[in-house]
């Protein structure tokens, strides 16, 4: 479980929402999952291609850490 810090991931997730993320789950396209890249920093993605590494405008890769398989709005 971890909670949604700023607002990249709008609307669809919020500042302050919780995300219960499952390491065990596949990762498939059209997914939300939480990234870790080489320098061990975490971050929040929605797949829409390769479910197994992640390459970001800077170049720099991230690896799948787990799946978004809930979400608790925070009102």
């Amino acid at each position: 479980m971890t909670r949604v810090k700023g607002d990249s991931m709008e609307p669809e997730f919020r500042e302050g929402d919780v995300v219960i993320v499952n390491p065990h789950v596949e990762a498939k396209p059209g997914d939300y999952v939480i990234v870790k890249n080489d320098e061990e920093e975490a971050t929040f993605r929605h797949s829409d291609g390769d479910c197994s590494r992640f390459t970001l405008h800077d170049s720099q890769t991230f690896n799948i850490v787990g799946k978004i398989v809930e979400k608790k709005k925070r009102y």
